[in-house]
């Protein structure tokens, strides 16, 4: 006959309090990592809520403007208001 087997010594089982804070722990973690995504996603305003409208921009046309005509005296060397004098 063998001798009789030597039992293990015994462990209880774990604390209730640990288990929910190791719960509550993972819980907060997955939390605030969810809330950091969505805070700082990219593209926060081409998001598909919200309907697009497509606008054309109206055609105009510009007004008409007036040339007035300088004339230059043959012996002046000063050029008109407004314009560049050519050399």
């Amino acid at each position: 006959m063998s001798p009789p087997r030597r039992r293990s010594t015994y462990r209880p089982p774990r604390n209730r309090r640990e288990v929910a804070i190791a719960v509550l722990s993972s819980l907060a973690i997955v939390v605030v990592t969810a809330t950091l995504i969505w805070v700082l996603r990219p593209n926060k305003d081409s998001g598909s809520t919200g309907t697009t409208t497509t606008t054309t921009p109206a055609i105009t046309t510009p007004a008409p403007t007036t040339v007035v005509p300088t004339t230059v005296a043959p012996g002046d060397t000063t050029a008109p208001a407004g314009t560049t004098p050519t050399s």
